[in-house]
């Protein structure tokens, strides 16, 4: 996807007015702005050009922008002198801050050369705000995750444990995908009201709230999704369950319905919240429900109480209410949007002309 990532990087370039130069150092921001799918490299900006430092057994297996020029190192050492020579002169270098470590700070800039200035904020934005090839890659990773929760629920049985459910999604995911987004969390009967449960040797029985969240990879994008059930509830039964599955629905509805362009997280958050408070639930959910999506699995924007980042065209959102009652069993439902002008589309209904009537540019 190297030819897609051009208008990241041109944005990115935007930058050195104020900055001698720019370095990324992020597997995951180094595929999304130059489409590079490596486990380590460097990729520098500077007034002279832009440079991908790469371990030459990268090297075959990287296509980069074509404004990008590639300097293979031999060893640590080398890296350095490469980083060396292109930097002369540089000063003030941008940097994402949470992907250097001290480490690098002292080895890059033994004597205090180089003055690096955090742009998390600006670097999160551009990471977050994708094109309609990338969407497109990531509604195929929503899909196959929607297939593995779906065969993952096939095999639900009394008995079985959660360990050989995640290996049902596992199998989905692994052969329909570049691999899992995450570890998937599996959750049966009261563990269901652990947000973040790994799976264990539990085992299912009948009447159990049953919870499965899950994510596929395709060409670097990350998918989120969760569903909760009930399994072998009675149709149409009422039960405390159930009335926690119709809030958190409710919840779900009420936050892609407050989703559009230009609001706040915390709108979009309060919007789910309002109607837990009402249920009298308020105490038993997250201070948040939800994330943007991309190049990582939870990336800003973060849906939470309070939060004034504004969403944008161009994102997808994973919104994610939940309610937790420790003891007895949580719900939690997670759906992808793509956001639009006037409203959100889950990513399942998105396409190019549909996008293009909420607002969407590419």
């Amino acid at each position: 996807m190297a030819d897609l990532t051009s208008h990241r990087l041109t944005a990115l370039r935007a930058h050195l007015g104020a900055l001698d130069a720019v370095l990324i150092t992020a597997p995951y921001q180094l595929r999304a702005f130059c489409g590079a799918e490596v486990s380590a490299g460097t990729l520098l900006l500077t007034a002279q050009g832009s440079f991908l430092l790469l371990d030459p057994r990268y090297q075959e297996a990287v296509t980069a922008p074509a404004q990008i020029e590639i300097k293979p190192y031999a060893n640590a050492q080398q890296r350095l002198q490469v980083l060396g020579s292109a930097l002369e002169g540089a000063r003030h270098i941008g940097v994402y801050a949470q992907a250097l470590t001290l480490t690098e700070i002292n080895t890059l800039s033994p004597g205090g050369e180089f003055s690096f200035v955090p742009m998390d904020g600006v670097l999160d934005e551009l990471t977050s705000l994708l094109n309609q090839t990338e969407i497109g890659s990531l509604q195929r990773a929503e899909a196959v995750t929607r297939r593995a929760l779906e065969a993952a629920f096939a095999a639900l049985r009394p008995g079985i444990s959660e360990r050989e459910i995640r290996q049902v999604l596992l199998s989905v995911i692994e052969r329909e995908s570049e691999g899992p987004a995450f570890a998937p969390i599996v959750a049966f009967g009261a563990r269901t009201a652990l947000p973040h449960a790994h799976p264990s040797s539990a085992t299912l029985q009948s009447g159990d709230l049953v919870t499965i969240d899950a994510g596929a990879v395709i060409d670097g994008l990350h998918a989120d999704l969760t569903e909760t059930r009930m399994f072998g509830a009675t149709q149409g039964q009422d039960s405390p369950a159930q009335h926690l599955l119709s809030v958190v629905r409710g919840a779900l509805d009420a936050a892609r319905l407050a989703t559009r362009a230009g609001v706040t997280a915390a709108d979009i958050d309060e919007a789910a919240r309002a109607l837990v408070r009402e249920a009298g639930l308020d105490a038993q959910t997250l201070r948040g429900i939800g994330h943007a999506l991309g190049y990582q699995t939870h990336q800003p924007p973060i849906l939470r109480e309070h939060a004034q980042d504004r969403v944008q065209v161009g994102q997808v959102l994973a919104l994610e209410p939940g309610i937790y009652l420790p003891g007895v069993g949580g719900v939690r439902l997670e759906e992808m949007v793509v956001v639009g002008e006037v409203g959100a589309l889950p990513i399942a209904e998105w396409r190019v002309p549909a996008l293009l009537e909420v607002g969407h540019e590419s």
